[in-house]
């Protein structure tokens, strides 16, 4: 093989035509082989296309069959002798399957026992184009050659290379200024140094690419390739090419430059970012996704967006997605709910567009999704308000709701202002004022007072906004006329409704029907009239029996007086202390009538302090005769304090009630007992009367055990104005009363008064 590369070096170097060709036509490499034995030498350059080394022993290795047979009898037609070339397109077995467009140059010398073929590649290619689309592509590629004659330190380019360099045509060019241009200091590793110096211990090709400095001042960047000859490992001659490869490489720069710009928009943007597969995987999230939804990266690459799509939302998330793989639409962007990795829905603006590749297919999607539950969570909030506030509206049909503008107009007029006024919502929205629905009259009345209060001149629709208008509100009675000409009263609110800057954006009316109002007012006076009359005939019917009362009362104490001075005997009946304290207690429940009867002011007015005991012992002994009768035992454990708020009176009567009632409603079966206790419970004293009586079935009888003239157990003397009378006298005085009660068990009657 050493033999092989020297001889086609030996060649190069003393054959000018083979030099020339290898200059043109070794862009892309160098191949080179021994026709007799197939031994073949490749250099680097073609050697990258292949999975082979440098060196090979048969060219049947690289090139493939078809086309090897077809380069054989190309070699097997041409003449004995000389040189010739031919273009001939050869597949080689390289990784990317791609033809290589060559030309052969054949090499057969009469004093050779061999003969040489060297094959230069000039591209890798798709489609043969003719020689005129090459020269037109080399010269576009702008790709020219250089020499460096080692011996005498001189470099020697031609044109194409001289107007790359920006030197002059024809220019031979000293090492350190062909250094100076490359600017080697700055951009070179080494080769550049090593090879023009012909240091032996680098001697390999190489293709670099290096930015000159130009006489103007601007980089540029130039490929260079070189192709090193030695002999007798001595670097004699090096060969190279040099291609402008500026454009190019801005254009990578600037793809780079905005692939680093994507790179940092995707991963730092504050809106979550990813890229999802053709078939929904995540192929890259950046972090606000991950913060959004919860996951990491790893877990969400684990998984695909359908997995933590809402199934409402997926149907119509897949259907645009096929759309947009379908040619049918650039990019779509909707509003749907992801699940959180907590199980939260989180509400998402997701924006779509996909990426394809350089044939028109669909490599993956991009996806832009920005957080919007807290608006939408808003969005809804605002929409359930509106549609409770139009329900509302829709639900009051009794009650006239008008909504303005600034100026007046009407803009809403609810159903129930349709029916309360006769005319429907298109008759007047858009159309006029409430000055429509207004009595003129009373309109203009209040128009002159305002304008006297507020010192400003008023229309009649500024009449009715006026306080609205300042930020006041204002409720007053109005009269509306309907749209068939009857009038009604109305209780009017009016209020302005603002923007979220606080500015007037216009008025609601509110207006309720007052015709019932004023029927039962009406009603209210006329029965308060009669009620006036007739307490004014009770009072004076109470004047007279307190009075006849009186008489009466003071009648039978002096009797009893007689009776003790002229029958002393008859006092030592035990009767007669019960008939003396009976007339005594007689005597003073007239006096509290007669307090009662007299009193102007109301009765929370006249309560005073009481001790409660003192008028249960009273009842007690007001009902001596009943308990010794029927052996009944009656127990007072109420104290002396606290005191509660009452009128005397009141307390008489509603203790004698209920201890009598008590030994009353007795069971015959048991002795009677009654058990009188109490309890202070905030700002009340609770006082419990309880006894072994009948009971009261208050599932028949609850609801009206306190009504007038109501009874329950048959007794002939029950007129059932008891209960009654008690009731609203304890109720008189601030205080409640409830009952508890079994049949054949007893009863206990919970009374509650306040605390003095």
């Amino acid at each position: 093989m050493a033999d092989l590369k020297k001889e086609v070096y030996s060649l190069v170097r003393s054959n000018e035509a083979l030099f020339e060709f290898t200059q043109n036509h070794a862009l892309e490499g160098l191949l080179c082989f021994d026709i007799e034995s197939g031994s073949t030498w490749i250099n680097p350059k073609l050697a990258s296309h292949f999975r082979s080394s440098t060196y090979t022993e048969n060219i049947s290795s690289i090139v493939c069959e078809e086309d090897l047979e077809k380069l054989l009898k190309n070699i097997a037609s041409s003449s004995n002798a000389g040189t010739q070339e031919e273009e001939i397109v050869l597949k080689i077995k390289s990784e990317s399957g791609l033809s290589v467009r060559c030309k052969l140059f054949l090499s057969k010398q009469e004093e050779s026992a061999s003969a040489l073929a060297i094959i230069g590649c000039s591209e890798l290619y798709e489609d043969t184009p003719t020689p005129a689309i090459r020269k037109g592509l080399r010269e576009i590629a702008q790709i020219g050659t250089w020499e460096y004659d080692i011996s005498n330190h001189v470099i020697r380019l031609d044109a194409t290379s001289s107007s790359i360099l920006q030197v002059s045509e024809g220019s031979n060019l000293s090492l350190k200024d062909f250094l100076y241009l490359l600017d080697a200091e700055t951009y070179d590793d080494g080769h550049i140094s090593e090879f023009l110096n012909g240091n032996v211990n680098k001697l390999i090709d190489f293709e670099h690419e290096y930015q000159i400095k130009t006489k103007d001042g601007k980089g540029k960047w130039i490929k260079l390739i070189s192709l090193p000859y030695t002999e007798d490992q001595k670097v004699k001659i090096v060969h190279g090419l040099i291609q402008d490869v500026d454009d190019r490489n801005k254009e990578l720069y600037a793809l780079a430059l905005k692939e680093e710009e994507f790179r940092q928009t995707f991963y730092f943007a504050a809106n979550g970012m990813a890229l999802v597969g053709l078939e929904g995987q995540w192929l890259d999230v950046n972090k606000s996704v991950c913060d959004m939804l919860g996951y990491t990266k790893e877990e969400f690459l684990k998984i695909t967006f359908q997995d933590i799509t809402h199934p409402e939302d997926l149907e119509k998330d897949l259907e645009l997605l096929n759309e947009l793989v379908n040619g049918e639409r650039q990019s779509y962007q909707m509003e749907k709910r992801y699940f959180h990795k907590n199980g939260n829905v989180v509400w998402g603006l997701l924006s779509v567009s996909m990426v394809k590749n350089d044939n028109g297919e669909p490599i993956h999607f991009v996806s832009q999704i920005n957080n919007i539950t807290q608006r939408k969570h808003a969005q809804i909030e605002l929409e359930q308000t509106i549609t409770r506030l139009q329900a509302i509206r829709d639900a009051t049909t009794q009650v006239s709701i008008i909504e303005t503008d600034t100026e007046g107009i009407i803009q809403s007029f609810n159903k129930g202002a349709e029916n309360l006024l006769g005319y429907e919502s298109d008759e007047v929205v858009q159309k006029h004022t409430p000055e429509i629905i207004h009595d003129a009259n009373e309109v203009e009345k209040r128009q002159i007072e305002l304008s006297d209060e507020l010192g400003a001149s008023l229309t009649p629709m500024e009449t009715l906004i006026a306080y609205a208008r300042m930020g006041r509100f204002e409720t007053r009675e109005w009269t509306y006329i309907r749209k068939n000409g009857t009038r009604f009263p109305v209780l009017l609110s009016v209020t302005s409704i603002k923007d979220k800057q606080g500015n007037i954006t216009g008025f609601l009316g509110v207006a309720v029907d007052m015709t019932k109002i004023k029927e039962v007012e009406k009603e209210i006076k006329s029965i308060l009239n009669i009620t006036q009359e007739q307490n004014e005939r009770l009072l004076n019917f109470a004047h007279i029996v307190s009075h006849n009362l009186r008489s009466h009362s003071s009648n039978i104490f002096m009797i009893l007086q007689l009776i003790t001075m002229e029958v002393p005997e008859s006092t030592e009946n035990e009767f007669f202390p019960f008939l003396e304290s009976a007339a005594k207690n007689l005597n003073e429940t007239i006096g509290h009538l007669t307090e009662v009867v007299t009193m102007n002011e109301t009765t929370q007015e006249n309560l005073v302090p009481l001790s409660p005991k003192e008028f249960i012992d009273k009842a007690i002994n007001n009902s001596k005769g009943q308990i010794l009768d029927t052996h009944a035992q009656v127990t007072n454990l109420v104290g002396e304090k606290p005191e509660i708020q009452g009128i005397p009176a009141y307390l008489d009567s509603i203790f004698f009630n209920f201890i009598n009632n008590a030994i009353k409603y007795r069971s015959p079966d048991r002795t009677p007992e009654v058990k009188v206790s109490s309890e202070v419970k905030n700002d009340f004293l609770s006082i419990y009367i309880s006894d072994n009586g009948l009971g009261i079935n208050l599932a028949k009888h609850g609801e009206k055990l306190f009504g007038m003239y109501k009874t329950f157990h048959g007794n002939e003397d029950a007129r059932g104005v008891g209960l009654f009378i008690t009731k609203n006298q304890i109720e008189a005085m601030g205080g409640t009363v409830e009952v508890s009660s079994e049949v054949n068990q007893g009863t206990t009657f919970h009374i509650r008064f306040r605390l003095a």
